[in-house]
């Protein structure tokens, strides 16, 4: 049987402003699309999406035995340096190493060490906005997020600024399609940030802190070490993935409170935190999609899927999925099922989930102290894959 062919709406506005009822018509039509753009199956609901995270005949990782026709490392070459050992598309014996030096450089009791900092400069930058009307990503989101990762890594406050340009820069190349513009900028973004953290990674080597920074030059298992590229692309995933979620997901989940009118005032008194943060993770994932490669021939949702074809894996249509969570639709914060995809699953389960967190639940703790009303309707980025709003103006 083969698997319906469609053509993907990433790029329509309408798609990307609410991709939820699409996404819907989608799952129930069928487990698996292909999308003849970018020859992708699209996999839509939550238990194949979730086999796919887990399953070893899905990789991450190029197979060795073809080239990847997306890799230009001629016109792109230092987002592909950036890319070379990010987790995120490392499989096997490498990727365990890898991720075991990381974890030890980059535990939840050092996260927790940073709570004092998340807390002050959260209720700081509330303190300084005009509670009539600001950007509830500009004024807040992004420098909150933006000097938490720089106070984990050990970066001076004043690149925070140049840390922002290069990370939303650089995402855009994970979308389905990257305009030549935005591929231009991304380039130039890596490779300024690829020399920033080179040069940086010499002076902590020469004068260590208590940074992760630090404590990746310094890290050792088995007479393994880090290397130095392998220490940037670490770095460099740590703030695209890091800063890029949670501001999204800063602004997502107040847009998603004030659309289903909630409340935020005093929300955390009547519902744990914690399942407060997931829930609004899974019913506005910032992160829309994964992709895989296929390693050896294999079936998927009654479909046969070829060795070296490629799938994503579609998050947010698999976090709406109705077999997995009841009312899909709505917002539930009393929900036993909190377990969404955005995280990913098995080898590949964000390594910085702890912090992402943390950084929310002491973001909306502060949110939460005000009844924080969206002015008007934000406008989406235009991206599906990174999914924000280009600015949410709110008053509290």
């Amino acid at each position: 049987m083969n698997i319906p062919q469609i053509e993907f709406p990433n790029s329509d506005s309408e798609f990307i402003k609410n991709p939820y009822p699409y996404l819907k018509e989608l799952r129930e039509s069928s487990s698996l699309h292909l999308d003849t753009l970018s020859d992708l199956a699209l996999i839509t609901r939550f238990e194949d999406v979730k086999n796919v995270q887990t399953n070893k005949f899905f990789s991450s990782a190029d197979p060795e035995e073809i080239e990847n026709p997306n890799r230009n490392e001629e016109e792109h070459e230092y987002f592909w340096k950036t890319e070379n050992f990010s987790l995120l598309n490392l499989e096997g014996q490498l990727h365990s190493d890898l991720r075991g030096l990381v974890a030890k450089a980059f535990s939840n009791r050092q996260v927790q060490e940073l709570r004092p900092f998340m807390e002050k400069r959260s209720s700081d930058l509330l303190s300084e906005v005009n509670h009539k009307e600001f950007d509830l990503l500009k004024d807040y989101a992004q420098p909150y997020s933006i000097s938490v990762i720089g106070q984990l890594l050990g970066v001076p406050e004043e690149q925070y600024d140049n840390f922002l340009y290069w990370s939303n820069c650089i995402v855009k190349m994970y979308d389905l399609k990257v305009s030549a513009k935005d591929g231009e900028e991304a380039e130039q973004a890596a490779r300024d940030f690829y020399e920033y953290i080179y040069n940086l990674i010499d002076e902590k080597v020469e004068n260590p802190q208590n940074d992760m920074i630090s404590r990746l030059s310094e890290v050792s298992e088995n007479d393994q070490k880090l290397t130095k590229d392998q220490i940037i692309c670490t770095v460099i995933l740590l703030l695209n993935a890091g800063h890029e979620a949670t501001v999204n997901t800063i602004g997502n989940s107040i847009v998603a409170l004030n659309q289903n009118n909630i409340s935020t005032e005093g929300l955390n008194e009547k519902y744990e935190i914690k399942n407060i943060i997931e829930e609004l993770i899974r019913w506005d994932s910032p992160l829309q999609f994964f992709q895989r490669w296929v390693l050896e021939d294999t079936e998927l949702g009654g479909y046969e899927l070829k060795k070296h074809s490629k799938v994503a894996m579609l998050l947010g249509s698999a976090n709406r999925d109705d077999g997995a969570f009841k009312d899909a639709a709505s917002i539930n914060f009393e929900r036993e099922n909190l377990n969404h995809t955005s995280f990913g699953g098995g080898v590949h389960f964000c390594l910085g989930a702890h912090l992402a967190r943390l950084e929310l639940e002491v973001s909306l703790l502060n949110l939460f102290k005000y009844d924080v009303k969206v002015l008007k309707e934000p406008v989406r980025t235009g991206a599906f894959g990174i999914r924000g709003f280009k600015e949410v103006l709110v008053s509290t």
